[in-house]
C-alpha cells in the first residue's frame, strides 16, 4: 500500500469537514432534492452528467473572515530585512 494513502485520506476528510462546517449548503430554489439527476458520464473521474450548482453561504458574519489590516506580512519579512542594507 502507498505510504501517502493515509495522509491523503486525512487531508481529504479534513478539507471536506472544514467546508461543511464553515458554509451553509442548499439547493437552488427551482430544484427539489428528489429531482436531482444522479446520471454520470463514463471517464477517468466519473463526473456528473448534469453539474450540481449548490447555493453556498458563510455561517459567520463577513467581518470574522476578513484579515486584519495592520498585521505585518510574515512571509516577506525575510526579504524586507535586506532591503536597507
Amino acid at each position: 500500500m502507498c505510504p501517502g494513502y493515509s495522509l491523503g485520506l486525512k487531508v481529504i476528510q479534513l478539507t471536506l469537514a472544514n467546508l461543511l462546517h464553515a458554509f451553509s449548503w442548499s439547493l437552488p430554489d427551482d430544484v427539489a432534492a428528489g429531482e436531482l439527476s444522479m446520471e454520470e458520464i463514463f471517464g477517468l473521474t466519473t463526473p456528473r452528467k448534469i453539474p450540481l450548482l449548490p447555493i453556498v453561504k458563510t455561517r459567520l458574519p463577513d467581518n470574522l473572515y476578513a484579515e486584519p489590516y495592520d498585521a505585518p506580512c510574515v512571509a516577506c519579512m525575510h526579504g524586507c530585512a535586506s532591503v536597507g542594507a
